[in-house]
């Protein structure tokens, strides 16, 4: 008596586990990559927009700046340029914490990726 080899539907079924494996973390990669691709995007946007904002917004304050130390040249100087000075950081700590703002609110990082691997995690757990 000879004892038969492993069964080739066994085998078979382990090829198709794995390939369904593979084909599934393949998946989820092409899922993080475009994710990735869009997070980079975004920031990418928001990064030169930001830099034309300040730029833009730096050329606007100096131009009032000396437009409004020009006008109380004569009678309030000192005064003018202070208040300017606290108007200035006021808006820049407005800005400052719409930035942080904007930070804290983004989604997480592969959220979407992470999710569905949750899902084939509980799928593969039953």
């Amino acid at each position: 008596m000879s004892e038969s080899p492993t069964p080739p539907k066994f085998l078979e079924s382990l090829r198709n586990l794995a390939g369904s494996v593979v084909a599934m973390l393949q998946t989820r990669l092409e899922l993080a990559s475009v994710e990735l691709a869009e997070e980079r995007a975004r920031l990418l946007r928001v990064a030169l927009l930001a830099c034309f904002g300040l730029v833009f917004f730096g050329l606007a304050m100096v131009t009032l700046t000396v437009l409004i130390a020009i006008v109380f040249w004569d009678t309030y100087r000192w005064q003018a340029l202070g208040a300017l000075v606290l108007i200035d950081g006021a808006a820049c700590a407005a800005c400052l914490l719409a930035a942080r703002n904007i930070v804290r609110r983004a989604p997480p990082l592969f959220e979407a990726t992470l999710a569905e691997i949750d899902k084939d995690r509980e799928v593969l757990r039953q």
